[in-house]
This record gives C-alpha cells, sequence and structure tokens, in this order.
C-alpha cells in the first residue's frame, strides 16, 4: 500500500482513450497527477487540474528522467497499437515501445525510489481455451496481433524482473476489450450503437462468432485506481465476467432499443473466420479489490445514454 500523503502519480498516454478516465478518478480521489501526452492534448478541463502535463516522447530517456522527479507510483497505460493488428512489418515498433521503453521506464522508476508500478497489458493473448483463464494460463498469442501482443508480453517479463530484483511493487493489469466514452467513433460498440440510433442494419461478418471480453472502460479505470493504492504484487485480469460473441452483442443492442426495426443483417461464417480471444477470469481482481465491474447490458445502456446527448460524436 502507498502513503495517500506524498507523492505524484505519473500516468502514461494520460490523453488515451483509458488513460483520460484514470487521470479524472485520480483527481476525483484528490491525488497530485503528472500526465504525459504524447500525439494528442489532453482535454483542457483535465490539464488545468494535474500538477504537471508533459507533452513528449516516452521513448527519449531524458524525457524518462525528467518525469520520474518525486513520483510516488506509476500508471503506465502508454503504449503502441499497430494500425494492422496482423501486419508483422510493426513488429518492431511495437517492440521498442511497448517492451523496451516500458523496461527503461521501469528501471529508471526503480533507481529513482518510486514505490509502485502500474502497468496496463492485454487479456487477449492466452492459449485458446475453452475455460475462463486464469493469470497463471499460458499465453500464446499466434492467432491476432502476435506483433503486439508479444510486445505486450514481454513487457510483463520485464517489469516483474524488474521489480524481483529492486523490490519496486509492480502490478500488471491484464486488460479485455475496453469500451465507452471517448473510444474511437469506428469501433464495434459505438458503430453498433450508432447504426441502432439510427435503426440500420447491424452489419456481422463471419456470423457474428468472434467472442471478447468486453469490459466498461469506466470500470477499468476504477480498477486502475485501486491497484495503484493497494493490493499485492502480480498479474490480474481485468474483464466484465461475461465472454461475448458479436451476435450477442448484436443482440443486446437490439434489446437496449427494445427492438430494431431492421434486423442484423448476419454474413455466414468462413471456415477460417476469427474465433475471437478465449474468457478470462476476474476471481483474482475481484478477491483483492472487491472488483464489480458492471454487466454488458448495463454498461451499454450507460454508454447509450452519454452518446446519445452527444449526438454521437465520439
Amino acid at each position: 500500500m502507498i502513503d495517500h500523503a506524498s507523492g505524484s502519480i505519473l500516468v502514461t498516454g494520460a490523453a488515451g482513450f483509458v488513460g483520460q478516465h484514470v487521470v479524472a478518478k485520480l483527481l476525483t480521489r484528490g491525488r497530485q497527477v503528472v500526465a504525459i501526452e504524447h500525439r494528442r492534448p489532453m482535454p483542457e478541463e483535465l490539464r488545468s487540474r494535474c500538477q504537471h502535463v508533459l507533452t513528449a516522447d516516452l521513448c527519449d530517456k531524458g524525457t524518462q528522467r525528467e518525469t520520474l522527479r518525486d513520483v510516488q507510483a506509476i500508471c503506465h497505460l502508454a503504449a503502441y497499437i499497430p494500425p494492422g493488428m496482423d501486419d508483422l512489418s510493426s513488429a518492431a515498433l511495437c517492440y521498442r515501445i511497448n517492451a523496451e521503453m516500458t523496461l527503461e521506464l521501469a528501471t529508471g522508476a526503480a533507481a529513482n525510489g518510486v514505490q509502485r508500478f502500474v502497468h496496463l497489458s492485454t487479456g487477449n493473448m492466452y492459449a485458446s481455451s475453452a475455460m475462463p483463464c486464469i493469470e497463471s494460463e499460458s499465453v500464446f498469442p499466434s492467432g491476432h496481433g502476435t506483433g503486439y501482443f508479444a510486445s505486450k508480453f514481454a513487457a510483463e517479463l520485464y517489469l516483474t524482473h524488474v521489480g524481483r530484483i529492486t523490490g519496486m511493487q509492480t502490478v500488471i493489469l491484464r486488460i479485455g476489450t475496453p469500451y465507452g466514452p471517448g473510444e474511437p467513433a469506428n469501433k464495434v460498440v459505438p458503430t453498433f450503437l450508432r447504426l441502432a440510433h439510427q435503426r440500420q442494419a447491424l452489419r456481422l461478418v463471419n456470423g457474428g462468432c468472434a467472442r471478447l471480453n468486453f469490459v466498461h472502460v469506466s470500470d477499468v479505470a476504477d480498477c486502475i485506481v485501486e491497484a495503484v493504492e493497494t493490493g499485492p504484487d502480480g498479474i490480474y485480469n481485468v474483464a466484465s465476467g461475461e465472454h461475448t460473441s458479436l451476435l450477442q452483442l448484436a443482440d443486446s443492442i437490439v434489446t437496449l432499443f427494445g427492438g430494431c426495426e431492421v434486423p442484423p443483417h448476419v454474413e455466414p461464417p468462413t471456415s477460417d473466420a476469427f474465433p475471437g480471444f478465449p474468457p478470462v477470469s476476474i476471481d483474482k481482481a475481484i478477491r483483492t479489490w472487491n472488483y464489480a465491474p458492471r454487466s454488458l447490458a448495463q454498461g451499454l445502456s450507460d454508454y447509450y445514454s452519454v452518446l446519445a446527448k452527444g449526438a454521437f460524436r465520439t
């Protein structure tokens, strides 16, 4: 557990989808936040409340040294996500940013007396399984997003090693598929909600068979903030506990709208259809932080309420 009365919380990737929610929740709890943004700025409402906001590239070692001054804990959310998840031409860049830069940041953090390092990883890299994967299950991201997922797993190994040899507390959160306010408008959940709102057909390729571990971004942020403040070292899955196919997602959205005037357009599956990711168990996070994520149905309803107010501008 870290001392609430001293030190700042460094948030990397603070202007990103998840990062903005984490910064907002830390500020609400009265924590001093040092935020790092890179390619896009944070909203002014958040910037003005942060102790310091730095616009910089974390791969620069000078930037790393500057950001680690008087930092008590780190939420490391910054990552490179390739434009094409199956394009291995981006593998080297993924590895440089997601793995090597994490190692450099963690090594510098430990040397500067940072007490706790919370790292955002992915719950989508487990080996294929019909049963919910616990954190000790095999990781083998060979079916989809190999370059990205391999780089995230390498970061986990590096961070765990740094924590073991230095004593810095290290927490790795393997996140499912987050959705909610602030995500890119072309993602599947906001796209389906927009189409349903406009009474247009939801299009599902490959029979909508791909299964994902959707989780509302606010629940992810809640768990990250809890992990900054308390809990043993280790790896934790963070999802909703529901394993949902895209067809089931579409059905849930149709139900949210009381039945759709235009039924989903479901294309037949192909022999090489992407099956999605295996289910994950969130029991460990529940035991550690009383983690209580909302159901997909509730999350969709909450998300739609926000989108409807903004005329679906995300």
